[in-house]
């Protein structure tokens, strides 16, 4: 728009004292690279967006811009309020927006607002005819980033320069600040999600900065509760403080990583382990001046590798138990054995039912078994065929029980198939259980005998588990002339496993076998 000249000259003077002020607000595009002009040789690209509604003085800008010669200027001008709209809203993309201040639809102050919103990093300078020092001053204010008189248009190149100077310094601030921002983001979410806490030690203060995960790796909600490094030496286990001190000591004075395991007290009395990872930190000198690393609760990992040393010392113990229970078994079976011929058969047999034992604990992982089960194990293809009666209620068996109470159904099973009630067409075994009350009596059958004639008293007093094998049916019982490996199984070797009384008797119509086993954690009702 054109003024009179003495107008023009009254701005120009008022104006003055504020040329060369800019706005701070952060821009987008750029014709900058991180070091200035990516090609010195070339001009730099640039898209103005110019909203004048006079010819002339569109032309009068477009003339003062190509004296840049270091730039290549592709301007897009546009002369009403839509019309600006609708480039504001395209985006361009646009590296500078000048504008009049007054337009007959429209007022740069509006402009600006609209320009601010959409494009906010985008520099914006005002060139117009007149512009009252109030206006100025609440442009600058609004976000403007400079202004032109028309009457001193050779101004527009030195303003033009510095304000896309200045936008390409803003862009890479705010660029490396989104970095910045990323990153951490990145960072925060990786140590989420691996439940790592952060921390960090100015060794000058002792002052101790703790994210939130680190704070509740110690049990605690408030990072402030731990804010020196003394607090935290509070919520370490006596015993592993002075190593723990020790570990830090040597981090700081060697530069090696810190790297440690030590045990905490939560503020509820449990007992948490913690690991900690680090370096320490140096300034240009290379004096320490901190530490820091993560942190993480690696209590679950402690309890597991107990768990875990614990299985392999109980399998060691199993182990050994199986081993010497075979060395048992052979030995024995050979002294029973009529001849070496029959050796082989039989102690394959005792080893069947001493894996069939073991089969059934690995299923169970090694927790026990119950009662039944075992019964059902030895005695499942003759209770099929209608010759075996099982019954009784529910009882646990530790893994030591099932084993010895198994290979015990498995020998009394054994003979009663080769000279027993199982043999004849017609026989049949009863096996039953009950659980007798404390001090109750331990059978219905009367006194329970003691293993061996041995007069100890019953230990079922306390409540006892009452088990009856009973042949019937079978060809008449003849008492063998000397016990074999089965007999000192039932007799000697069951009643010393499961602290118990047993009677076996030879009877004419069957083979009998009573067993009180005394109720305890090993031997326990459902």
């Amino acid at each position: 728009m054109s003024s009179p000249q003495a107008a023009r000259q009254l701005m120009a003077q008022v104006m003055e004292p504020f040329a060369g002020q800019s706005a701070g607000s952060p821009l987008a595009g750029s014709p900058f690279t991180d070091s200035g002009p990516a090609d010195p040789g070339r001009p730099i690209p640039c898209r103005v967006l110019l909203l004048e509604d006079s010819g002339m003085d569109a032309d009068l800008v477009r003339e003062h811009l190509m004296m840049i010669d270091d730039h290549a200027f592709d301007i897009h001008r546009v002369e009403t309020r839509q019309a600006f709209i609708d480039a504001i809203a395209d985006g361009g993309p646009y590296d500078l927006i000048l504008s009049d201040f007054d337009l007959p639809d429209f007022d740069g102050m509006s402009a600006l607002a609209i320009a601010r919103d959409r494009l906010p990093r985008v520099p914006f300078i005002f060139v117009s005819g007149m512009l009252g020092e109030e206006n100025a001053i609440e442009a600058l204010k609004k976000g403007a980033t400079d202004y032109v008189v028309k009457l001193r248009m050779e101004r527009l190149q030195v303003v033009v320069r510095r304000a896309l100077v200045e936008a390409r310094d803003r862009n890479e601030l705010a660029d490396k600040r989104a970095a910045l921002a990323e990153s951490e983001a990145r960072l925060r979410f990786a140590l989420e999600a691996g439940r790592l806490g952060s921390w960090e030690l100015t060794l000058a203060t002792n002052q101790l900065r703790v994210s939130a995960i680190c704070a509740a790796n110690l049990g605690l909600s408030d990072p402030a509760d731990i804010a020196t490094y003394d607090r935290l030496l509070e919520r370490v286990h006596p015993d592993d403080r002075d190593s723990q001190q020790a570990m830090v000591r040597q981090a700081v004075t060697s530069g090696l990583p810190l790297d440690m395991e030590y045990r905490t007290i939560w503020p509820d009395g449990s007992l948490q382990w913690v690991q900690v990872r680090g370096r320490a930190i140096y300034d240009k000198n290379g004096m320490p001046t901190g530490l820091a690393g993560v942190s993480l609760n690696i209590t679950d990992r402690k309890k597991a590798e107990e768990r875990q040393l614990l299985l392999l010392e109980e399998l060691n113990h199993r182990v050994k138990n199986t081993l010497a229970m075979v060395q048992s078994i052979a030995k024995q079976t050979l002294r029973a054995a009529p001849s070496v011929e029959a050796f082989p058969d039989a102690f394959q047999s005792r080893l069947r039912a001493l894996a069939q034992a073991h089969d059934l604990l690995t299923r169970r992982h090694w927790q026990g078994a119950s009662l039944s089960e075992i019964a059902a194990l030895t005695l499942e293809p003759h209770v099929d065929a209608g010759r075996v009666r099982v019954g009784g209620p529910p009882v646990n068996l530790t893994t030591g029980v099932a084993v010895s109470l198994h290979l015990a159904f498995h020998e009394l099973a054994t003979n009663a198939a080769k000279y027993g009630a199982l043999s004849a067409e017609s026989g049949r075994i009863d096996l039953d259980w009950e659980i007798t009350p404390p001090a109750g009596p331990a059978a219905r059958d009367g006194a329970v005998v003691s293993h061996a004639g041995s007069g100890h008293p019953s230990r079922a007093a306390a409540g006892a588990l009452v088990l009856r094998w009973r042949e019937s049916g079978g060809p008449p019982v003849v008492p063998p002339t000397r016990r074999g490996f089965g007999s000192r199984l039932i007799e000697r070797g069951l009643a010393h496993e499961l602290e118990g009384d047993v009677a076996l008797a030879f009877d004419p119509a069957g083979v009998r076998c009573r067993l009180v086993i005394p109720l305890s954690s090993r031997v326990s009702p459902q």
